[in-house]
Formats: C-alpha cells, sequence, structure tokens
C-alpha cells in the first residue's frame, strides 16, 4: 500500500483530519497501556522462568521462541488483512488473544506446577505471536493516519510517554519483588496486569478511526519464496543478511545477563530493574540526535558506527561487575541499539519499493526471528558446555556473543553509503563515521 496523498483524496479533508487528530491522541494512551504489558514481559519474563527453576537450556529456548512466535507469524500478516478487510479488525483480533493467553502463562505455576516451565513457555509463544499478528498491521495503519510531515515529532512523543509507562511499570515491580516473601505470588499479580493492560489498551483500539479509502488499491503481493530468492540480487539482502546476524550474536547472550545479574551477582530486583531500563531510557534521548545525523549523511555511515559499538559491549561485561558501571555500560548500549534500530528502520523505509511495505517488512521480520532464535536457543544449549574463562561462567557466553557479531559488523562496512549528494564531512564527523578517511587526510598533510 502507499502513502501517497493522490491514492487517498480525502486524507486532508477537514472531518478526516479531526479524526486522525482524536485517533493520535488516543494512540498514546493506547500505546502507554500497552506498554505497561509489554515492558514487564520483556524485563521479567526470564527471571519469571529463573525463579521457577528453568536450566540455561530451557531459558534459552524460552526466550527465543518468544521472538521467534513474534517476527516468524509476520509471514502471514498480509493474507490475515485481506481475510479481515480492515486494520482495526485484524490488531484488535492480536491484541485480545495476546492478553488472554497471558491468563494461563500467570497460571501454569499452579496448573501443573511439574511442568510449570515449558508449560509457561508454550503459553508466552501463543500470546508473542498473537501481538505478532497486530505489530506489523498497526504498523501500516497509522501510516495512514499521522501526516508524513508530523511523524518525527509525533512518534518521538509517543515512544518517550510509552517509555514512561514502561519505566514506572518496571521500577514497581522491581520493588515490589524486593519487598515480598513470595516471589511467584508477586509474579503471578503483575502478569494479571498485564492482562488488565493489554484487555484496557484493546478497548481504547476500538475509538481509532480507519480511513476509508485506504483499501482502493489492493497491495502487491510477492510469495515469501520468491522473495527469499531475490534478495541476494540487491544491496538491502546483503542489509538483511547483517541485521540478522548481528541480532544471532545479540540473543545468543541476550537472556543470560538476567541470569548473570541475578544469580552471579546477586543484584536486587530493583537493581535489575534499574540497569535494564536505563537502555530505553537513554534510547528516548538519543533518537533526536540519530535523526540529525541520519538526514545530515544518510544512514549507512552512522549504522556502521551503532554495529561497531554493539559488537564491543558484551566484552564490556566482563571488565567488572559493579552496578554503577553496569549502569553506565547499558547507557552506552542504550545509545547504540536506538541509533541502530532507527537507522535500521528508515534505511529499510527509504530502500523498500512502494505498495510492497507492509510484505516486505513482515518477511524481513520473519527471518530475522529465525536469527533471533536460533541464537538464543544456541545460547541455551552451548553456554553451558563453554569453558570458564573468568570466575564467571556467563562471561564465556558474553566473549561468543561479541565473536558472532563480528561478520555483521563486516557486512554493514561493505554496504554502499546513501548520503545525500553533496555533503561535506567535517573533520569530527570524519572522526566517528569514516575514520579511514579521517587518518588519510591526517598522514597525506
Amino acid at each position: 500500500m502507499t502513502e501517497n496523498t493522490q491514492d487517498h483524496p480525502d486524507l486532508y479533508s477537514y472531518a478526516d483530519r479531526d479524526q486522525r487528530q482524536r485517533t493520535m491522541r488516543l494512540s498514546v494512551i493506547e500505546g502507554m497501556l500497552a506498554m505497561v504489558a509489554i515492558g514487564l514481559m520483556q524485563n521479567f519474563y526470564v527471571p519469571y522462568l529463573n525463579d521457577m527453576g528453568a536450566s540455561k537450556f530451557a531459558v534459552g529456548v524460552g526466550f527465543g521462541s518468544y521472538l521467534l512466535a513474534g517476527g516468524f507469524i509476520q509471514i502471514w500478516v498480509p493474507t490475515m488483512l485481506r481475510w479481515a478487510k480492515n486494520y482495526r479488525t485484524l490488531v484488535i483480533l492480536g491484541t485480545a488473544l495476546q492478553a488472554l493467553f497471558l491468563i494461563p502463562f500467570a497460571l501454569m505455576i499452579y496448573l501443573i506446577p511439574k511442568h510449570a516451565v515449558w508449560g509457561s513457555i508454550v503459553a508466552m509463544l501463543i500470546a508473542a505471536a498473537a501481538n505478532g499478528i497486530s505489530a506489523g498491521a498497526w504498523a501500516d495503519w497509522m501510516s495512514y493516519i499521522v501526516p508524513r510531515r508530523m511523524r518525527g515529532k509525533y512518534f518521538s512523543f509517543r515512544t518517550s510517554m510509552m517509555t514512561l509507562s514502561q519505566f514506572l511499570a518496571c521500577v514497581g515491580a522491581g520493588l515490589a519483588l524486593d519487598r515480598t516473601n513470595n516471589v511467584i505470588a508477586v509474579f503471578t499479580v503483575l502478569w494479571f496486569v498485564c492482562v488488565a493492560t493489554r484487555w484496557t489498551a484493546t478497548g481504547v483500539l476500538f475509538w481509532h478511526y480507519e480511513p476509508r479509502h485506504i483499501h482502493h488499491q489492493p497491495q502487491k503481493q510477492i510469495a515469501f519464496t520468491d522473495f527469499i530468492g531475490t534478495i541476494h540480487t540487491h544491496s538491502y539482502g546483503k542489509f538483511i543478511l547483517a541485521f540478522s546476524l548481528i541480532y544471532f550474536g545479540a540473543y545468543f547472550a541476550s537472556p543470560f545477563f538476567a541470569l548473570h545479574m541475578l544469580n552471579d551477582l546477586k543484584f536486587t530486583y530493583f537493581q535489575y530493574s534499574c540497569i535494564q531500563l536505563i537502555v530505553p531510557l537513554t534510547t528516548v534521548f538519543s533518537l533526536s540526535l540519530w535523526g540529525r545525523i541520519s538526514d545530515r549523511l544518510g544512514n549507512i555511515m552512522p549504522m556502521r558506527l551503532a554495529a561497531t559499538l554493539i559488537l564491543l559491549l558484551p566484552a564490556c561485561w566482563l571488565i567488572s561487575g559493579n552496578f554503577w558501571y553496569l549502569l553506565g555500560l547499558n547507557a552506552i548500549a542504550g545509545l547504540a541499539w536506538g541509533g541502530f534500530q532507527l537507522l535500521t528502520f528508515n534505511y529499510s523505509i527509504g530502500e523498500l519499493p512502494s505498495g510492497q511495505r507492509l510484505t516486505y517488512i513482515s518477511y524481513m521480520n520473519a527471518i530475522a526471528a529465525i536469527f533471533y532464535f536460533a541464537g538464543s536457543a544456541l545460547g541455551g544449549w552451548l553456554g553451558p558446555m563453554l569453558p570458564n574463562i573468568t570466575h564467571f561462567q556467563l562471561h564465556s557466553i558474553f566473549v561468543c556473543s561479541t565473536l558472532l557479531r563480528l561478520p555483521a559488523c563486516l557486512i554493514f562496512q561493505s554496504l554502499p553509503t546513501d548520503e545525500p549528494a553533496g555533503t561535506r564531512m567535517t573533520a569530527m564527523e570524519k572522526f566517528f563515521f569514516q575514520p579511514r578517511r579521517f587518518l588519510q587526510g591526517r598522514f597525506s598533510r
């Protein structure tokens, strides 16, 4: 589908503008409610499995399957959208099903205590798949609601409000878990808070506006196998490979940072929450900086810098287990990952052909989800067998994660740059974004 106003003649009519503005306000409320549930699941799913006595393999598979389900289901989102005939129905279906399956997830520990870990993993997998159905459709839907000239400002504000909502919910959860003698009971309450906020957010979606003309132009279809067969013919295929590989390396270690903090370093849940939440907070405050850099230099050069920072992050966990050090390190992680996510999104939007955006993004997310799961599951299976290189066995997983990110960084370096024509870089910009040219300039004098 296309965002061109010529395809949708009523996009800027007076009545339509009022409806879109109301929907934009409601979407901020919906996002804040949804982020309570999503934030609690993202930050406390692994600690919950840990407190139920899950093995490292179960943690890896559980975390990886959560990511795989949410991404791989998107292969069928364009088909589901044609079946549903409108965005609202599909998005509401996905969010309502997610809330529904969080109920058995919360109760598995009581229903089947001997198999609660794997039962919880299956329930969370289904809930994640339901959320994946709504995610891609929601993004495409909002592209018709928010005028292009307002997107940067609007989505920055919405993300900030969602991050604040997530921060308050997770800090409250961390304090509650620290002050109880029955951690599982508090986790159960938290999961039902997720159910309540997700269903409330679903109710808000009923009041969202959907322009009536956006389905007049049917979206061009391409089979997933055809997509796979053609991505190697252009630089976008190399980008998908690099994008997937860097997440493969990241998720090889990702679920085990929580175990390291809680089991090895003996951090409280409040300390754990602070270290986890500094990442989205830093991300929010850095987005405007990365956006200005992207406008000036394109996406590839700053993407290379962000990928290089991401490469070094896990190895830095070996330097110290001090709370304040790790808080600062995760602030840098928020800066790097925030820039990487914004730049890769902008690059994808710029490279994708009009009329196939939802299909291509869905397929890319599905491919990446396979790498997410493979990295997490491999880390859970191989990690316990790695030899100790320090006092903490998990440090071996962090070193492997660093090495696994290296091929992705090398592929990013080979992508052609996309800076605007006529761009003249300052010495400082060359130092950070093209250090080879910077050094050549210095030594050639």
